[in-house]
C-alpha cells in the first residue's frame, strides 16, 4: 500500500469534545473491499491535512481505522494525534505508543516513522526505546553516521540515568569507530567531551584534544573548540594558546575576538576582555545580531558600575560609527541612557529608533515612558497621537495622551482622546484608570457630578485604584461635598500607601475641611517629615531639602498651622510655599497680612 506520511508532531489538532463523545467503536474485519476503501479514505484525509481541515483529517483517519484496523501506518498516523490530546488517559496515550512504534518496525527505513518513534520515545524517557531505534537503523545504514551518533548519545542518556558502565563503554567505543572511519571531527569530538566530562575523565579528554589539533592545525574553528574545551577544564594557559593560535590563523577573525573576550571576562582581565569586545564589534566577520546579543551582555554586566560608564558609551559610539542606522542599536542606547538616568539622551535615542524602525510597539512605549519621566507633556501628546494610529486600539497611548492633555490644560481634547478608548475587553484595572482618568478631566471642566460619578465607577471596577480615591477624596473637600466619604477614601489610599505624601496631604485637608484642626495637624506633620523638611521632634528646618517640594503642600501646612494658634510657623510654611510658586497671589496676600484667606 503506498503511504504518505505527515509530521505532526505535539499539536493539538481536534477539539477535545471530539473524544469526549465518541463511542466504542466497532469492530470490523478487513476484507479486500474494506482495505480498498480504507486505502481510499486515508488519502482523501491527506488531502484534508493539506488543507488545514484538521477535524475532517481525524475523522477521516477513524473511519479509514474501522475498515482496516490492522493497518499500521493508518493507526500510526491516527495515534499520532491521539497522543498529543489533552483528554487522552494514559492507556489511550500507551495504545498510541505502542501503535507508532509498530508503524516503526514494519518500516524503518521511511524518515518518518524513525523520526516520530523518537521524538516520541524522547518526550516520554524511553531510553530502551531510543536505543532501539538507533540500533536498528545503524544495522540496516551502517554507511551512514548519523544512527551510530545518535546511538552513542542515546546509550550515554541510558548510562547518565542508570549509571551502567557496559552503556558508557559502548557508547564510545561507537564515537572511536566512527573516528577511525572519518577522522577526528570537531562535531564528533563534541560528543566525546560531554562523555568524558560525565566522568571527569580528564585524560582522555587532554588526549583526544591534542589528536584533533594536530589533524586540523590551520583550521580557526577548531583551534577556538580546542581552546574552549581547555577552559571548560580548567587548563587556562592552554585554552589561550589555543585561541591565540587560531588568531594567528586569521587575525580578522571576529570569532576569535569572541572567544577571547569570554575567556579573558572569566578571568577578570577587564582590559583585556574591552580590547577583545572592541575587535569583535569592529569584525566584519560577525554579523549584527551577534555583536548586538555581545555589547547587550557587556552592558547588562556593567551599567550598575559609574566607574564603567566611559567604556559603555565608547562601546556605543563604536558600534553606531560601524552599524549606522541600525534601529535596535538606538533603543538599545537609549534603554541604557534611560536606566542610568539621563532622560533626554534615552529619549532621543528612541526617536532615533523609531525614525528608523516605526513599527516597534514597545519602542513607543519606551519613548512615552521617558517623556512622562521628564514631564514633557507636549511630547508626550504629539508621540501618543503618532502612536494610536499605528495602534488604533491601545489603551497606553490614549490613556498617556489624555493624561498629557488635562496637565496642559486642554481638558476638553483630553477628554475626547479618552472617549475614544474602547474598553470592551480591557482589563478591570484598565478599565478604571480610564474612569479614574475620566473624572479628574471631568472635575477641570467643571463638571463635578459627573466627575465624582466616574471615581465611583473606578473605585468599583479596582478596588486598589488609591490614586482615584485620594483625587476624589481631595475634590471632595475642594467642594465641602460629602467630607465622610471622602475621608473614608483618604484613609484607604494612606493605609495602601503610608508614605505617598500626596495621599497624606489630601487625609490632613479632609480633616481642615471637617474643622478639626488637631486631627489635620497631625497628619500633616507626617507628610512634613515623609518630605524630608523637618525632624521629627522640633520640627527644625533641615538644610538638604528636597528638590521635588511641594508649594500645594507647604500651603496647606500654613493654613492648619494657622488654625491650631501657631501663626509663626504658619507664615513660614506660606514663605516657603511661595518661594515655590511665587505667581500665586493667594499666598501672596496671606504672606504680605500675616493671616489666613481663603479663595
Amino acid at each position: 500500500m503506498r503511504r504518505l506520511h505527515i509530521l505532526i508532531l505535539f499539536a493539538v489538532f481536534i477539539l477535545t469534545a471530539l473524544v469526549g463523545v465518541a463511542r466504542p467503536e466497532k469492530k470490523h474485519y478487513s476484507t479486500a473491499e474494506n482495505i480498498e476503501k480504507a486505502e481510499y479514505i486515508y488519502l482523501e484525509a491527506v488531502s484534508a491535512y493539506e488543507e488545514n481541515r484538521i477535524d475532517d483529517y481525524y475523522m477521516l483517519l477513524r473511519r479509514a481505522k474501522q475498515l482496516n484496523p490492522d493497518d499500521p501506518f493508518i493507526n500510526g498516523n491516527l495515534a499520532e494525534i491521539t497522543i498529543t490530546m489533552p483528554t487522552a488517559d494514559s492507556l489511550m496515550r500507551e495504545d498510541a505508543y505502542s501503535a507508532i512504534a509498530n508503524r516503526f518496525e514494519v518500516d524503518p527505513t521511511v524518515d518518518h516513522n524513525s523520526q516520530t518513534f523518537n521524538s516520541v520515545a524522547s518526550y516520554m524517557g524511553r531510553h530502551d526505546d531510543l536505543i532501539h531505534i538507533w540500533e536498528t537503523l545503524d544495522s540496516l545504514m551502517p554507511s551512514r553516521t548519523d544512527p551510530a551518533l545518535n546511538l552513542a548519545y542515546s546509550l550515554l542518556a541510558r548510562y547518565s540515568v542508570s549509571l551502567d558502565t557496559a552503556d558508557y563503554n559502548r557508547s564510545v567505543a561507537i564515537l572511536n569507530r566512527l573516528e577511525n572511519a572519518v577522522g577526528p571531527t570537531v562535531p564528533l569530538m563534541i560528543r566525546k567531551m560531554r562523555a568524558y566530562m560525565l566522568r571527569n575523565d580528564t585524560t582522555s579528554i587532554v588526549r583526544d584534544l591534542g589528536r584533533l589539533a594536530q589533524s586540523a592545525p590551520a583550521d580557526v574553528e577548531t583551534s577556538i573548540f580546542v581552546g574552549r574545551i581547555f577552559e571548560a577544564i580548567n587548563k587556562p594557559d592552554s585554552a589561550l594558546f589555543y585561541f591565540d593560535r587560531a588568531g594567528s590563523i586569521d587575525p580578522y577573525d571576529g570569532a576569535v575576538n569572541l572567544a577571547r573576550a569570554e575567556f579573558f571576562n572569566h578571568r577578570g582581565d577587564s582590559v583585556a576582555f574591552d580590547r577583545e569586545v572592541f575587535l569583535a564589534l569592529q569584525s566584519q566577520s560577525i554579523d549584527f545580531p551577534e555583536k548586538m546579543s555581545l555589547l547587550t551582555d557587556y552592558v547588562s554586566n556593567l551599567y550598575t558600575d559609574s566607574l564603567q560608564r566611559p567604556r559603555i558609551e565608547q562601546m556605543f559610539e563604536t558600534m553606531q560609527e560601524i552599524n549606522p542606522g541600525e534601529a535596535e542599536l538606538h533603543g538599545l542606547y537609549g534603554a541604557y541612557k534611560a536606566t542610568v538616568g539621563e532622560m533626554d539622551a534615552a529619549a532621543e535615542q528612541f526617536s532615533y529608533s523609531l525614525d528608523l524602525h516605526p513599527d516597534n510597539h514597545g519602542m513607543w512605549e519606551n519613548l512615552i515612558s521617558v517623556y512622562s519621566n521628564l514631564r514633557r507633556n507636549n511630547d508626550i501628546i504629539a508621540t501618543a497621537r503618532k502612536a494610536v494610529k499605528l495602534y488604533p486600539g491601545d489603551f497606553l497611548f490614549y490613556i498617556m495622551g489624555a493624561m498629557a492633555l488635562e496637565a496642559e490644560g486642554d481638558a476638553v481634547e483630553a477628554l475626547a482622546m479618552l472617549d475614544s478608548i474602547n474598553v470592551e475587553g480591557l482589563r478591570l484595572d484598565r478599565v478604571s484608570s480610564v474612569y479614574a482618568t475620566r473624572g479628574d478631566i471631568l472635575y477641570k471642566l467643571g463638571k463635578k457630578e459627573e466627575a465624582f460619578n466616574a471615581y465611583s465607577s473606578a473605585i468599583e471596577y479596582d478596588a486598589e485604584n488609591y490614586m482615584a480615591m485620594n483625587n476624589c477624596a481631595y475634590y471632595m473637600s475642594l467642594s465641602n461635598i460629602d467630607l465622610d466619604k471622602a475621608e473614608r477614601y483618604s484613609a484607604m489610599a494612606t493605609a495602601a500607601e503610608p508614605d505617598n505624601i500626596t495621599y497624606i496631604d489630601t487625609y490632613a485637608w479632609v480633616f481642615f475641611k471637617k474643622k478639626d484642626y488637631r486631627k489635620a495637624k497631625e497628619i500633616i506633620d507626617r507628610a512634613l517629615v515623609v518630605y524630608g523638611s523637618f525632624t521629627q521632634d522640633s520640627f527644625v528646618e533641615k538644610d538638604d531639602l528636597s528638590e521635588d517640594i511641594s508649594s500645594e503642600i507647604y500651603d496647606h501646612a500654613g493654613d492648619i498651622y494657622f488654625m491650631n494658634g501657631e501663626h509663626q510657623l504658619a507664615l513660614d510654611f506660606w514663605r516657603k510655599a511661595l518661594t515655590l510658586d511665587a505667581g500665586n497671589s493667594l499666598l501672596r496676600k496671606k504672606v504680605e497680612h500675616k493671616t489666613i484667606f481663603f479663595e
